[in-house]
Order: C-alpha cells, then structure tokens, then sequence
C-alpha cells in the first residue's frame, strides 16, 4: 500500500474478502495434498526399514 491510499473505499471489502478466501483455498488444497500423500506413503518407511533389516 501507498501513503496516499487509504484502507477505505468501495472496493476494500470485495480485496480483503478475494484475499482471504483465497488463502483459505491455498489452505485446503495444501492441507488435502498432504493428506492424500501421506496416506499413499504410509507403509513405504516401513517396508524399508524390515528390507534393510533382512539382509
């Protein structure tokens, strides 16, 4: 933001509120993108671990 321009207009409400759910989306998709992977590589660390121990 610029010294001249205040935080109040008729488009301040309609910025903060895109901002805002924006990042709430960027959110969600990290947070469900972890998950998913998560979820995918749950047994890989231990299947490692016993393959090394085997051997």
């Amino acid at each position: 933001m610029t010294a001249g321009t205040p935080m109040t207009g008729r488009d301040t409400k309609a910025h903060l509120t895109g901002f805002f759910v924006g990042l709430v989306f960027v959110a969600i998709v990290v947070v469900v993108t972890m998950t998913l992977t998560n979820k995918k590589f749950e047994g890989h660390a231990a299947e490692g671990a016993a393959a090394s121990t085997q051997h």
